[in-house]
């Protein structure tokens, strides 16, 4: 029986003490699944219902479930190694110490001001970001940054020959007969996010760079509905060991830690918790429009959330405080 009333009510308060405008959520623990919608899509200009069956604004999301999947496909198929320098790939990248495995754990030390960022040409910004230096943070601190996925992005299009969006759509998404994931989804489908120059954005990314990449983006500007991402959580909790296009043995080594003891626990690409009593490592990754997903294999349990906490507004501290709450109190109950 699935019983997270102490992490739903926490959910459901989002919308009652005007957190985020509307959630939909998802619990799933075995073969049980349970969903609930409530609040609305929008606030501004006007007020409207919010839908179970609407495409949200993934952002960082991205990361995992496109660009990540694609290397871990290759990966299966012995096609690369996380090993392999990133100059292989990219030339003119110029520190032959900087290995995939690196950008994938957020260990790279590859950081820098990038001056105008967000007025830059889609080539321009590109050019900057090959350009970073490696700092002294090389291996020695894990620092959450875009532009490791952005780099292994154009990882992707080296290997392709096209960009790492349309790569995801083919190698990824199409096999797994999502129908509500894309790049390119329908205004109308979508929830909208921020005012942007007087405009509120809806069925486009949120994230500067993803609008200023487009195709080429690996690390924001995939959209998606509820019932998409319990299909792909499944593949993920062991539920389902078809629906993911590489191994269920790869799989399951997405669930353990692959930085170095003294640095903050990571996976490949995702982030990690513990379960409070056994210790063992639960994957979580989360999008700066609001999407958070947290899964346990070893219980096949895990947690959807979906909200557009940028709306209309970008900032929005308070959702941040009370999703941290979330995680922990789902962390408890899960652990019944």
């Amino acid at each position: 029986m699935i019983d997270y009333s102490a992490t739903q009510t926490l959910i459901e308060a989002m919308v009652s003490e005007r957190i985020v405008p509307g959630v939909n959520y998802a619990f799933i623990r075995g073969k049980q699944t349970f969903t609930s919608t409530i609040g609305f899509a929008s606030i501004y200009p006007q007020v409207t219902q919010l839908s179970p069956f609407a495409e949200y604004d993934l952002a960082s999301l991205t990361k995992v479930l496109a660009t990540e999947n694609i290397l871990l496909k290759l990966y299966d198929q012995g096609k690369i190694n996380f090993t392999d320098p990133l100059d292989k790939f990219i030339p003119e990248f110029k520190d032959p110490r900087v290995r995939l495995f690196h950008l994938l754990t957020h260990t790279s030390g590859i950081r820098g001001w990038i001056p105008h960022r967000d007025q830059l040409s889609h080539d321009k910004l590109i050019n900057a970001i090959i350009s970073l230096p490696v700092t002294n943070e090389f291996t020695s601190k894990m620092r959450y940054a875009d532009t490791n996925f952005i780099l292994l992005g154009l990882v992707v299009k080296n290997i392709f020959r096209q960009p790492v969006q349309q790569v995801a759509m083919r190698e990824v998404f199409k096999p797994m007969g999502l129908t509500q994931t894309s790049f390119t989804p329908k205004k109308e489908h979508c929830i909208p996010t921020a005012l942007v120059n007087g405009n509120v954005l809806q069925g486009i990314a949120h994230d500067p760079k993803a609008r200023q990449l487009g195709f080429d983006c690996g690390s924001a500007g995939l959209f998606s509905s509820m019932n998409d991402l319990i299909k792909i959580s499944k593949g993920y909790l062991g539920l389902d060991k078809r629906i993911l296009p590489f191994s269920q043995n790869l799989v399951s080594e997405l669930f353990d830690n692959k930085n170095a003891r003294a640095l903050k626990p990571r996976s490949w690409g995702w982030d990690l918790r513990f379960d409070p009593r056994h210790r063992y490592p639960i994957i979580l990754h989360t999008g700066f429009t609001g999407t958070m997903m947290i899964l346990d294999r070893i219980k096949q349990s895990g947690l959807i959330l979906l909200t557009n906490r940028v709306h209309p507004t970008g900032h929005n501290l308070a959702f941040l405080a009370i999703r941290e709450k979330i995680i922990q109190s789902f962390l408890r109950e899960n652990d019944n």
